[in-house]
């Protein structure tokens, strides 16, 4: 049965599985979606193509993914997916050291393939005085610095991917994301419904370490701004160490909070998900496995490799294997083993009670038409 977004309305949307990343927006032929308040909305007819049905993370199998990119599944020993080599780095440039997080090396990277024309274009996450969340597209150094540092909190990175075709007439591109994201971007290239104007030109997905997001209303505006009473126009940084989330701000002394007494506030399919490395992207980038101001990078495909050794050979950072600092890649394994058990623990829970789970842990179901 061919579905449609009635469909991801009542097995996604509905039931509050939505991961917000846009790809059903940027994907819809016929432009008559829109999001709103970080969900996608129907706007005007539905032409019933159903095409934003299947390009939607939380309908494809991971598993399936991976096989189209790599060639083959993880086997299960391989808990940060398929990679070839790690390495421990950190940005050459000192005004991207400050700037970034973990010592900037995707900025870094971006800003070196930029110079160098492997791509001319960057999708990225940046934010607004508010800190919410809002997809941009660099074209410049100046503006990847700008853009620069975590969010903790998801947004609609693929409708910065649609903006950079449309509006900027990008045909080398470089997505970054979080696994999820990561995710949506492989469904809509590799599909059979392909959005091949918008994937066509990607050149490299960098993906980023993951454990889990905040709602911006519901952790942003009424945790840090309402109870403790830390204005966001005031916030330079996010940052989490050691099992604390660090809020820095300017002129004032910086606080912090438990990582653990957090957990109330996660959204619901981060609980679910159980890719902390950015098992799908060309390369992935985290600060675990590295030591205080150095990010660990994991190549996986040749893409990945071609970019790393344009921004080498650039001087653009500072590269050494992952094996010659601590804590190394074990550190990098326990956290994505945690993840996933603590996402099969809460599948297991969600099927023993009855709870919505995303289309992809579900069997086929029969066909029926949307309610």
């Amino acid at each position: 049965m061919t579905k449609i977004f009635a469909h991801l309305m009542k097995e996604v949307i509905n039931p509050g599985l939505c991961l917000g990343c846009g790809a059903c927006v940027a994907s819809c032929p016929h432009s008559v979606l829109h999001m709103e308040d970080e969900k996608p909305v129907l706007k005007a007819r539905c032409e019933l193509c159903n095409v934003c049905y299947y390009h939607c993370p939380q309908v494809n199998d991971q598993a399936a993914l991976e096989a189209r990119i790599f060639g083959r599944g993880a086997a299960a020993s391989e808990v940060l997916g398929i990679y070839e080599r790690a390495f421990s780095a950190r940005a050459s440039d000192p005004e991207i050291t400050a700037h970034g997080q973990d010592g900037g090396v995707v900025t870094a990277l971006l800003a070196a393939l930029l110079k160098t024309g492997f791509i001319d274009g960057a999708v990225v996450m940046g934010r607004d005085d508010e800190w919410r969340p809002v997809p941009k597209v660099a074209v410049t150094r100046e503006e990847l610095v700008e853009c620069s540092g975590t969010k903790y909190s998801r947004g609609a990175i693929l409708l910065g991917l649609r903006d950079a075709v449309d509006l900027y007439s990008g045909e080398r591109l470089a997505l970054v994301g979080t696994p999820c994201q990561m995710k949506a971007l492989r469904a809509m290239r590799s599909s059979e419904r392909a959005v091949h104007r918008l994937t066509d030109r990607i050149k490299l997905c960098i993906g980023l370490f993951c454990m889990e997001a905040f709602p911006y209303e519901g952790f942003f505006k009424r945790v840090i701004e309402g109870q403790l009473e830390t204005k966001l126009r005031e916030v330079a940084k996010f940052d989490i160490k050691r099992g604390r989330f660090i809020i820095y701000r300017r002129g004032r002394p910086k606080r912090e909070l438990a990582v653990d007494a957090l957990e109330q506030f996660v959204d619901v399919p981060c609980k679910l998900c159980l890719d902390f490395a950015a098992e799908l992207a060309d390369i992935s980038v985290g600060a675990v496995g590295s030591p205080l101001n150095y990010s660990t990078i994991l190549l996986r495909t040749s893409p990945g490799f071609e970019a790393l050794d344009l921004a080498k050979r650039a001087r653009a950072i500072e590269l050494r294997p992952l094996d010659d600092v601590g804590p190394g890649v074990e550190a990098v394994r326990r956290i994505a083993t945690k993840k996933k058990r603590e996402a099969n623990n809460e599948i297991e829970r969600r099927r023993r009670i009855g709870k919505p789970l995303p289309p992809w842990l579900l069997p086929p179901a029969p066909e029926e038409s949307p309610k």
